[in-house]
């Protein structure tokens, strides 16, 4: 709020259910990767909307859309139509990544450019019914302690590890389904996954994901997401 009274323009917030992981991916390489998809217009549909209306909001705030629905369009059809990725491909050259590797990248060929983890484990649904929440917090929680992030400033980052859902908020389940696999190099243990099972709240009521929660213009009052889209200022 201070930059944006001291500055010309106003500052625009994406307000974000993030009480449920964004994606289906948890760690380092897993969540490359699934970015990766993203831009070849595979991504899971909440990662597109996101990245669709942040960087629509650059695309109309700059003038280069005339509206915020012209723009995320223009980002969607980057993905489906692989400019978006043929993009990042040229930033990797220039960074110098090898003609090689961009190619396995491609083409999609993963498990040749990022190193896998030892174990893969799952844990199960106890019943059926739909995902009603996915606990965040915990996974995220879990996810440093096995690896993916650090605890301490010594702490050393091991990229393969993480947690992919195979269910997510809003998911239909039987009893038996798989809910997530857990990567790890030995450092998870059953106390661990047992915490991961219960992270996934599994009822009755079908709650799909409500990722864009609102946009916050400073200087003008909180609007819907909806009102934003349609041109509200």
């Amino acid at each position: 709020a201070v930059v944006s009274t001291q500055s010309t323009g106003d500052t625009i917030a994406v307000m974000t259910e993030m009480d449920t992981p964004i994606g289906y991916t948890i760690g380092n390489s897993l969540e490359t990767i699934e970015s990766l998809e993203c831009l070849k217009g595979r991504g899971p549909a909440d990662l597109e909307l996101l990245a669709a209306v942040q960087g629509g909001i650059l695309l109309h705030r700059s003038g280069i859309a005339p509206s915020q629905a012209e723009a995320e369009a223009m980002i969607l059809k980057s993905f489906r139509d692989g400019s978006a990725f043929e993009k990042f491909a040229e930033m990797l050259g220039n960074q110098g990544v090898s003609t090689e590797t961009i190619g396995k990248l491609r083409q999609g060929d993963y498990g040749e450019v990022f190193k896998s983890a030892k174990h893969v484990e799952t844990v199960e649904a106890a019943r059926g019914g739909y995902v009603e929440a996915v606990d965040a917090m915990t996974l995220g929680r879990i996810s440093v302690i096995i690896g993916c992030g650090r605890q301490l400033p010594s702490d050393v980052i091991d990229m393969p590890v993480g947690i992919k859902l195979r269910k997510t908020k809003g998911d239909k389940v039987s009893s038996g389904d798989a809910l997530a696999e857990i990567h790890h190099n030995g450092r998870l243990t059953e106390e661990m996954k047992l915490q991961i099972k219960e992270a996934f709240k599994i009822g009755d009521q079908h709650c799909p994901i409500e990722r864009i929660k609102g946009v916050v213009l400073v200087r003008q009052p909180t609007l819907s997401f909806a009102e934003y889209k349609n041109g509200a200022s």
